[in-house]
């Protein structure tokens, strides 16, 4: 059953799960590379010296994607290549430890693994995605 619209007439259907993750996911991803773009919209990798357009980038999860508790966490995403972030995993997830290690230190870093174990109701990650979703489209605009 959808919820009623504001005027408390027609159902309006919820959008379903992945739709709203899927769009979570790429609102995040267009802030978090445009964030660390300079003015020409070049972007340096976060554990190797490539540098790309922010379009040819990926957008790095420290803590792995499947983990909803952080999957939208701005200071877990960081822009990078696509060579580090599908391929070269090892390489990336000692470097990224390091990035993540100096901006934030080790105690954030440690909760941040805390976090990650949480295990995420549906309603729970409905819930993250809209506010991701609504931050992020915020945050791009202000860009």
């Amino acid at each position: 059953m959808g919820a009623r619209d504001s005027d408390g007439g027609q159902q309006v259907k919820k959008q379903s799960l992945p739709n709203l993750k899927t769009k979570a996911d790429t609102i995040t991803s267009q802030y978090i590379r445009q964030k660390w773009a300079d003015h020409d919209g070049m972007v340096k990798c976060c554990t190797c010296p490539t540098v790309k357009h922010w379009k040819e980038m990926h957008c790095a999860h420290y803590v792995e994607r499947t983990k909803t508790a952080t999957r939208w966490l701005e200071e877990n995403l960081r822009p990078a290549c696509p060579s580090c972030n599908v391929y070269r995993k090892e390489h990336h997830k000692r470097e990224f430890t390091l990035v993540m290690l100096d901006a934030y230190g080790r105690d954030f870093v440690d909760e941040l693994n805390r976090m990650a174990r949480k295990v995420c109701k549906p309603s729970e990650v409905r819930e993250l995605a809209e506010q991701a979703i609504t931050y992020y489209t915020e945050a791009v605009r202000g860009l």
